[in-house]
């Protein structure tokens, strides 16, 4: 196998990890809208929102690293919503 492959193989491995993480937050997302529409409180809540980019920001080195999370989470935030509603 070459390095590449064996490289690949690690990227495979991450993603699924990342998938069922994926998956485990959506399942507590669902748990909030519930709890939001029982309460009566909107989806949205942009002060949370940033709260939670800070700390992904935070976990990276480098600007580009903290773009990209802020990018990959605020796309997970929509989605995110979108299960909430």
């Amino acid at each position: 196998m070459s390095e590449l492959d064996v490289l690949r193989k690690d990227i495979d491995r991450l993603d699924k990890e990342i998938a069922e993480l994926l998956l485990a937050r959506f399942a507590v997302v669902k748990e909030i809208g519930e709890v939001k529409k029982r309460d009566g409180l909107p989806i949205t809540n942009a002060g949370r929102e940033e709260v939670v980019i800070a700390a992904v920001r935070a976990c990276a080195l480098d600007s580009a690293e903290k773009d990209a999370l802020e990018n990959v989470f605020r796309t997970v935030i929509a989605e995110a919503k979108k299960l909430e509603a």
